[in-house]
């Protein structure tokens, strides 16, 4: 009995042993962010008179995550990551286009991390928005930034009624689904290369997705990227996009400048729209916890009608503490007139989430408070 007991005393202390080890060369991590603010438009985006509201996501987007690393030694991890996009407003989950469920909408991957890259499988963000947001004058800010010209020139998703053709793995061409991404960084450069695969019997090409992007950082920052969205149905791209920045700093002012040209494409081949960006913007570092900001977007569309945005927005963001800042920034938007193909035509050439009234002109402000966990 006595030897007995001696056995199992040592088994448990063992086994014990071996969770500790285990537990330390892993880990998960619960992260996020909070963003809120109120929100006033002179003129709606209806044109109705002006608005103020509670808004989420001035600077940030509202977010939620679980992120996980082991240690395979050997300079090996395996790695995951889940993450929720939520409205700070109301609580409610913010779901891509034709999507009913998306719990995880911008991340939902596993994947390992090697000496000569990292191997991701799910869904992440797009390695060319990974690019292009280095040197973008408001690093796609949530709010009053490219971030919407962006998007809504590559919507095509599951259930999308704008004539532009569906894709499963696309949304609004931030998130790539269905997708196998490598990325590595080799000096001051960094690569990554994503492929979303359709999944359509038969053909390679239809429903899929190529997305690539890099970056140098050295005395100047450059960013390079290039992403296409086949439709699901007939393999015609539905979308294409292309776009260079540099960004330089001269002690505590940053400037930037970028260059975005995407195509949206009917199914059958022919043009919907045609959207050409030139952005220049300016930081200045006033103190460790204070930055001002300064952005220009000149946004042409050309499609059923040839038009022009042209934004400017002004901003200061004061760092309470490494987890939380309050901002305040100012727009004034004059917007292009809107053709008549779809209801989101006019959004895209706007820096504006809900977009601004047609062909007038509109001051946007907005105060709020981003909080770190």
């Amino acid at each position: 009995m006595r030897n007995r007991h001696f056995r199992h005393t040592a088994l448990a202390v063992a086994l014990a042993t071996i969770a500790s080890a285990a537990a330390a060369q892993s880990s998960v991590t619960l992260y996020g962010i909070i963003d809120a603010g109120v929100l006033y438009q002179n003129r709606a985006a209806t044109g109705q008179g002006s608005q103020v509201q509670l808004a989420t996501g001035g600077i940030n987007p509202s977010i939620w995550g679980l992120k996980g690393n082991e240690d395979l030694g050997g300079g090996y991890d395996a790695t995951f990551d889940l993450e929720s996009h939520f409205a700070s407003n109301n609580g409610t989950m913010i779901m891509g286009p034709g999507y009913q469920s998306e719990i995880f909408r911008r991340q939902a991957n596993v994947g390992l991390t090697t000496p000569y890259g990292s191997l991701t499988l799910g869904r992440m963000y797009s390695p060319s928005l990974l690019a292009a947001i280095t040197t973008e004058p408001r690093a796609f800010a949530e709010n009053l930034s490219n971030l919407y010209t962006w998007a809504y020139n590559q919507l095509g998703a599951p259930g999308d009624a704008l004539g532009a053709g569906t894709n499963p793995g696309n949304d609004v061409g931030v998130f790539i689904g269905n997708a196998l991404q490598y990325a590595n960084t080799l000096g001051p450069i960094w690569l990554g290369a994503a492929y979303s695969f359709g999944g359509v019997p038969g053909s390679m090409r239809k429903g899929n997705e190529i997305s690539l992007g890099a970056t140098y950082t050295g005395p100047v920052t450059a960013s390079a990227a290039y992403q296409q969205i086949a439709d699901s149905v007939t393999g015609e791209n539905v979308s294409r996009l292309w776009s260079v920045g540099v960004a330089k700093s001269f002690g505590p002012v940053t400037g930037k400048l970028n260059y975005l040209d995407v195509i949206d494409h009917a199914v059958d081949g022919g043009d919907i729209s045609h959207v050409t960006s030139i952005s220049p913007g300016v930081t200045y570092q006033w103190s460790v916890a204070n930055m001002a900001g300064l952005a220009g977007y000149y946004n042409r569309y050309r499609g059923s009608h040839d038009s022009t945005t042209r934004s400017l927005v002004l901003s200061n963001d004061y760092a309470l503490s490494k987890r939380t800042v309050v901002y305040a920034q100012v727009a004034y938007v004059d917007a292009g007139a809107v053709g008549t193909i779809d209801p989101l035509e006019s959004l895209k050439t706007s820096i504006v989430a809900g977009g601004t009234a047609p062909g007038e002109k509109t001051v946007l402000v907005n105060v709020g408070i981003t909080h770190h966990f």
